[in-house]
């Protein structure tokens, strides 16, 4: 009886200890008065699409998400300093808001109800917590127009081949960094009143095209060319002006010990 109950043990502690989780934070202003903006079909989308993403990996999806009140970087921090990352853990960091440029990093300042934060510091904290992640994935939809001081799409993203999600986010050497927002230095980005982001809706059928059934050997690179090819396309339907063209790093260290 005594083997018999260790051996539960065991294999309860090995399942416990091998389970893979997809760490994700959400942080959507739905709706700021005064400013004409509401993202609710961002926030709601992307919790859709990660949780799917999460499930075709057979990951647990550790889902944080932040709107209203709670859209601060007071929230942020908290966050991060929760996070708690196993080895070959995805921690993915989604933000949908306004944004700017203080001409002094490509990456956006982000402008949260309480402070702006800037995408560079958020990133370190995240190194200093997310070591052992198989993938970071950090997305920031906003603008990231020059300013001087502070500051046919569908509801339907359910990737189709469970193969090509584990290929794309999991199934690679090492760790991978990738980080991605809405438009260059300069630029603003636009958002559909009813569908939301243009660039949230390029980056989630990017990923549903490379990681369908017909996908051969899906590639962050290959999704982000993507993105930005379907964001200019879809920007510039609604006027030259409105055209913008995102950025993206991709950053791979190698593992010797990681066949």
């Amino acid at each position: 009886m005594k083997k018999l109950a260790l051996s539960i043990f065991l294999i309860c502690t090995a399942l416990t200890t091998t389970a893979q989780t997809m760490h994700t934070l959400i942080f959507v202003n739905e709706s700021e008065p005064g400013r004409q903006v509401d993202r609710t079909a961002d926030s709601k989308n992307m919790k859709i699409f990660f949780t799917n993403i999460a499930q075709c990996l057979g990951y647990s999806n550790n889902l944080r998400s932040h709107t209203g009140v709670e859209f601060t970087t007071t929230y942020v921090d908290r966050e991060i300093n929760l996070l708690q990352v196993g080895n070959n853990d995805i921690v993915v960091f989604y933000y949908s808001g306004h944004g700017a440029n203080m001409r002094n990093d490509k990456w956006p300042t982000l402008d949260f109800l309480d402070n702006g934060y800037w995408s560079s510091r958020i990133l370190a904290k995240l190194n200093t917590k997310c070591a052992n992640a198989k993938l970071v994935l950090f997305i920031t939809d906003c603008c990231n127009s020059y300013i001087d001081n502070n500051i046919t799409p569908t509801h339907s993203y359910n990737p189709t081949d469970d193969n090509n999600v584990a290929k794309l986010f999991t199934g690679f050497k090492g760790k991978k960094k990738v980080i991605v927002t809405a438009a260059k230095p300069s630029q603003s980005s636009i958002s559909d009143k009813k569908y939301g982001a243009i660039f949230g809706i390029s980056l989630r059928n990017a990923i549903k095209e490379n990681t369908s059934n017909d996908a051969y050997n899906p590639t962050w690179e290959k999704v982000l060319q993507d993105t930005r090819r379907l964001t200019m396309a879809l920007s510039a339907r609604y006027g030259s002006e409105c055209q913008h063209e995102p950025q993206y790093s991709i950053e791979q260290s190698a593992d010797p010990f990681d066949e």
